[in-house]
């Protein structure tokens, strides 16, 4: 299995809010992806990504060091990801005078022959098979849900003076609601975890045709990464991607 990533702070951003962790497991395989975008105009957003990611890392690594771990996979995912969300979100209340602070979060475990997708915000998961690219993942965002409804479509939302509103984050409130979704892992299929920096610029089809390129996927990613910030770099950028 390949894998690679990369995570750039753009061109007009100071800082990158992004971060992304890939989890392997005892044989040095890749079990775990996760990519996470600090909510953008908020106090402390790279630090709600920051936590997400070593937070739900730690929680996914303590459970396969149990010895006869029996929870499934979502629920591993889901413990995790509520335990980020509460550290999060008490963080913020003892430490910024209670203004909240918050992530997407778009994370895959790989368990058995499955790679099971834990999603919250706009950021994106991707899966190419058989030369097609499908998003598995819906847009928790202002724009994603009048595209979901047709009253806009992609590339109206890619300039939409709100399209960098997200109706749901990770750490934010109390409670967070999580969309899961599963897949069967096939030879040769590719994964795409990426943070909004890079879809904003970068269309479905040029990812597809770039990916199945016959190139290291290092190689792939800062060439995608090149791209986007040529076409004005406004955000932050991070992508991992992974072929079977």
């Amino acid at each position: 299995m390949e894998y690679a990533a990369i995570s750039d702070k753009g061109i007009i951003r100071e800082q990158n809010e992004d971060f992304w962790n890939i989890i392997l497991d005892e044989n040095g395989q890749p079990q775990a992806f996760i990519v996470a975008d600090g909510m953008g105009g908020h106090q402390a957003g790279d630090i709600a990504s920051k936590m997400a990611v070593e937070l739900i890392s730690n929680g996914i690594c303590s459970y396969f060091k149990k010895e006869n771990a029996k929870d499934t996979t979502e629920q591993v995912f889901k413990d995790a990801i509520n335990q980020a969300n509460d550290g999060i979100f008490q963080y913020a209340l003892k430490n910024l005078d209670g203004n909240n602070i918050g992530t997407t979060l778009t994370a895959g475990l790989l368990n058995k022959g499955r790679l099971t997708i834990a999603h919250i915000g706009d950021s994106r998961f991707y899966l190419i098979r058989n030369a097609n690219i499908e998003k598995l993942t819906k847009d928790h965002s202002f724009v994603g849900e009048l595209v979901d409804k047709g009253i806009l479509d992609v590339e109206e939302a890619k300039v939409h003076p709100r399209r960098n509103q997200i109706t749901r984050a990770l750490g934010y409130e109390k409670e967070v609601q999580i969309d899961f979704y599963s897949v069967d892992v096939y030879s040769d299929d590719i994964y795409l975890f990426c943070t909004d920096g890079l879809t904003m610029k970068l269309t479905s089809d040029e990812l597809l045709s770039m990916l199945i390129q016959d190139k290291d996927l290092d190689s792939i990613l800062r060439d995608m990464v090149a791209l986007a910030n040529e076409r004005g770099g406004e955000d932050n950028i991070t992508a991992i991607a992974v072929k079977v």
